[in-house]
């Protein structure tokens, strides 16, 4: 590999108490590692290699470096190398073939180094604004591509960028590259660029066409986007994907996104915003879609939704071109809209989020002495985050750890938030009408909530609670109920 620069030249955006030099340089060092020895598939089906995605993640949370070390032996025992066969060595990827090799897996490795020389030349940026946006050669569909694979190129990309890594950003365009894209249908978005603005309703709305939560109103109010039956309990995911796009389904699902949009001259504030939507609406799809008086459960594939969302701000901070971040927000969201079909269409309940606790605990509580002003035990003077984080760096699951940064994030961002002050909480009309049952009660407190669940759900591992199992019934789908909890 072209020697890019593997260290972390930007902070995370948690950057949580514990990061110490020592810990920076095992990071680095393991990310190095993997990125030179790994394929990004563990297994020749096409499951994914999270070691970085664990490191990072672990890491930003203030993991020390033994801890990591632990984390990258755990992994790296069940990767592949990151050539898996001799034939492989044969494979070079140039300027003039890049596009013959593109859904390869055995072209990974090559794919690795030409994106390294690329960055090398042009810089990160450049290399990504030209391979995935620019590119005019047929059949590339590099941003397609991107958006794949439950979004886990998006997610390598998304942590080069966030940390500075540039050896991260080549892995990740190599993965993506090895990846078959999403069906590009559901990207067409060309025709509707011009259409006006919406007009202003109650409560935020955003600078520019619907709220995510109103394209959402409108993907359960689709006929045409029910869910596919009968439902089969066994059905794999590619499957369920697939199906979610017949019947004319692809069509709808650009007919209604093509109603979420970004200003032409979209400043900082207007994408920040726009991001925020999207964490809002991927907790819920998460959180929220579970039965009153039933077991919650966490769907695996609508958890990627919250995990992926946390790298939209670093991605497009380091694109320059309006119309690029704009490809990226509305790709991304046509996606969420793609993989809530594949679970059956779950429909969010934000009453049923709001119900569950938001002071949530680990199982085993220590009394505090007669001196300390408060007791813990009590929720009034109870702030549930320090316990979660420090018990979640020891889950075992990277996919535990990524979610609750992410959740983490986005209740230092938006925890403040008041009753019915969500972006696009009611319709975009003159009367005050809720977007979603229960939108206007939700309030900032959704994202302690839900990290709760996934605690309580997943397993608090330092307490003595077996790790958990991430939901995988497409709880969509009424019948994937009928057995029980």
């Amino acid at each position: 590999m072209s020697r890019l620069s593997y260290t972390l030249g930007r902070k995370g955006q948690l950057n949580y108490p514990g990061i110490s030099f020592v810990s920076k340089k095992c990071a680095e060092s393991l990310l190095l590692k993997d990125a030179e020895t790994h394929h990004c598939f563990f297994r020749t089906a096409g499951l994914h290699n999270h070691l970085s995605h664990h490191i990072l993640a672990a890491y930003d949370l203030g993991a020390p470096a033994g801890l990591l070390q632990k984390i990258y032996l755990d992994e790296a025992r069940i990767q592949r190398p990151i050539i898996s066969e001799e034939k492989d060595k044969a494979i070079l990827v140039t300027e003039d073939n890049w596009v013959q090799y593109l859904g390869n897996p055995s072209a990974y490795g090559s794919f690795v180094k030409f994106f390294a020389e690329q960055i090398e030349a042009f810089g990160s940026t450049t290399t990504l604004e030209r391979f995935v946006f620019d590119s005019e050669k047929p059949g590339a569909q590099m941003l397609a591509r991107l958006m794949s694979g439950a979004l886990h190129p998006l997610i390598i990309v998304g942590y080069g960028a966030e940390f500075a890594n540039d050896t991260l950003i080549a892995t990740g365009l190599a993965q993506t590259a090895v990846h078959d894209p999403v069906d590009s249908r559901i990207f067409k978005f060309q025709d509707i660029k011009g259409m006006a603005s919406t007009s202003k309703g109650t409560g935020r709305q955003p600078a520019k066409g619907l709220s995510l939560l109103e394209i959402l109103r409108q993907v359960y109010d689709s006929d045409i986007l029910r869910p596919v039956l009968p439902y089969d309990p066994d059905a794999l995911i590619n499957a369920r994907m697939k199906a979610a796009l017949t019947g004319g389904r692809a069509e709808e699902i650009v007919r209604i996104c093509s109603h979420y949009q970004i200003s032409e001259t979209a400043g900082e504030n207007e994408l920040k915003a726009k991001v925020e939507e999207i964490i809002w609406v991927a907790t819920l799809l998460m959180a929220a879609t579970g039965k009153v008086g039933r077991k919650p459960r966490l769907d695996f594939f609508l958890m990627h939704i919250v995990t992926s969302s946390l790298f939209l701000l670093p991605i497009i901070n380091t694109l320059k071109k309006t119309a690029h971040r704009a490809d990226i927000l509305q790709s991304y969201v046509a996606v969420i809209i793609h993989l809530l079909l594949s679970r059956g269409r779950p429909r969010i309940n934000p009453e049923l989020l709001m119900s569950y606790t938001d002071t949530p605990r680990p199982p085993l509580h220590v009394a505090p002495s007669k001196s300390a002003l408060g007791n813990p035990q009590v929720d009034e003077d109870y702030t549930p985050w320090p316990a979660m984080v420090e018990d979640v760096l020891y889950a075992p699951d990277s996919h535990v750890v990524k979610t609750l940064r992410t959740l983490l994030f986005a209740a230092q961002h938006y925890g403040d938030t008041p009753p019915g002050a969500a972006i696009g909480t009611f319709r975009p009309r003159g009367e005050v009408i809720e977007t979603h049952n229960g939108t206007s009660k939700m309030d900032g407190t959704i994202f302690s909530r839900a990290a709760g669940l996934v605690m309580d759900s997943m397993g608090w591992v330092t307490h003595g609670q077996p790790a958990g199992e991430w939901d995988r019934s497409a709880l969509g789908w009424n019948a994937a109920w009928d057995s029980g909890d």
